[in-house]
């Protein structure tokens, strides 16, 4: 029997003023469910080799939409991701826009972005544990 073994993963909750950056997924992976391509999600990605968590978020974001961040807490909220025969474990920061810097620049992970108030991302068709997490954060002052 083959066993898999849970890889943990990144994401980051960047939020300003009361609004969240969202990107839409354009990438498709193999591994992903139907259904996946199109939905709003938090930018985030693996943790490499001996790269901390705290590192992997802030090289993430960097990666997927060109922004500066720092982290402000850890989210008390994990992920649990299934799909096909993989499976993830998602450690999530909130983060704020470094110096009130918002411009985004988006790799090929994503088509477009968006800033949202929480009531809005409740009307989103986003990824699996968007939304509960976002709310997890509202929490978060």
């Amino acid at each position: 029997m083959n066993k898999i073994i849970p890889v943990p993963f990144v994401l980051a909750i960047i939020r300003y003023k009361s609004k969240y950056l969202l990107t839409k997924r354009e990438e498709v992976d193999p591994r992903d469910p139907k259904g996946f391509y199109g939905k709003w999600q938090l930018p985030g990605g693996g943790i490499d080799f001996n790269e901390t968590a705290e590192e992997a978020v802030l090289r993430e974001v960097k990666e997927e939409v060109g922004m500066d961040v720092k982290i402000f807490s850890l989210v008390p909220y994990i992920i649990n991701s299934l799909r096909n025969n993989w499976q993830g474990h998602g450690i999530i920061y909130l983060c704020h826009p470094n110096k009130d810097n918002l411009r985004v620049k988006l790799n090929s992970e994503s088509k477009s972005f968006g800033w949202f108030s929480h009531k809005e991302i409740k009307t989103l068709k986003t990824l699996p544990g968007v939304k509960e997490v976002i709310k997890t954060a509202e929490k978060i002052t």
